[in-house]
């Protein structure tokens, strides 16, 4: 698992533990997936209120 801090428009800056964060430019959302390669759904991230995506490790 990756950590990684999202930081939103609004200013709110949030830390999650995930296999990956990715852009898919076919569907035009972002998909979240544990480490074995499986979609998070439990995570939905909107793209238009994202500022930053930055992996910390």
């Amino acid at each position: 698992m990756k950590t990684y801090k999202i930081i939103f428009d609004s200013g709110v800056i949030e830390r999650v533990e995930v296999g990956s964060i990715e852009y898919n430019d076919h569907i035009g959302r972002i998909e979240i997936n544990d480490e074995n390669g499986d979609e998070m759904e439990q995570f939905y991230l909107d793209f238009e209120q994202i500022a930053a995506i930055i992996p910390q490790d």
